[in-house]
């Protein structure tokens, strides 16, 4: 998040062209604390709800806009009526499925650079990764179909991809950020059962 933050800050600097952060409903408020902390100079507005925006101008007048998943589906036209400097994806494996209308709708928004963040690239199927890869750079890894012919669905599928991600993804692993994460707290919580 930070790194991202970053990336939009510089980028604020010097082009008055709004950025997009598409998150899950329970990150909105924390993309905007965390702006506000560490890129204080962000002009960020959360897009949600029943009093949302329909005027694109609206949307425009803003450095970062930072709306839900769902919002992005919804609000597709509007969305599509700005060509967006930045869009971000956090918790990018929310369109993990190539073929559900949240992964094709944030791929039909307008955008010059794409940033995808997420902890588990893969979680079902190889075409989870595909389908992020899609969303950043179309193309790079060829058709669905293509991928899909070329790349199995396994273990050894995923080791023939990793050098061509490589490149394009900076990767965290559990040990190297452990040492950042609080100790595990486990609290026994006993549950009385009904008698019925």
């Amino acid at each position: 998040t930070l790194q991202a933050i970053a990336v939009m800050a510089d980028y604020a600097n010097y082009l008055k062209i709004p950025m997009l952060v598409v998150a899950p409903v329970s990150l909105l408020e924390n993309w905007k604390r965390e702006c506000a902390k560490f890129a204080p100079n962000l002009d960020v507005y959360i897009h949600h709800g029943s009093k949302r925006t329909g005027v694109y101008s609206e949307l425009q007048s803003h450095d970062v806009v930072v709306i839900s998943y769902n919002t992005a589906v919804s609000d597709l036209s509007l969305l599509r009526m700005i060509n967006w400097k930045l869009v971000i994806l956090d918790e990018a494996q929310s369109i993990k499925n190539y073929q559900s209308e949240r992964s094709k709708s944030v791929k039909k928004i307008p955008k010059e650079g794409a940033i995808a963040i997420t902890g588990t690239p893969f979680e079902n199927h190889i075409t989870d990764i595909w389908s992020i890869v899609d969303f950043i750079m179309p193309g790079y890894l060829g058709t669905v179909g293509q991928f899909k012919s070329t790349v199995s669905d396994d273990v050894s599928g995923a080791e023939m991809v990793e050098p061509l991600l490589s490149p394009v993804m900076i990767r965290r692993l559990v040990k190297n950020v452990a040492q950042d994460l609080p100790e595990k707290v486990i609290i026994p919580q006993p549950i009385q059962m009904p008698e019925n």
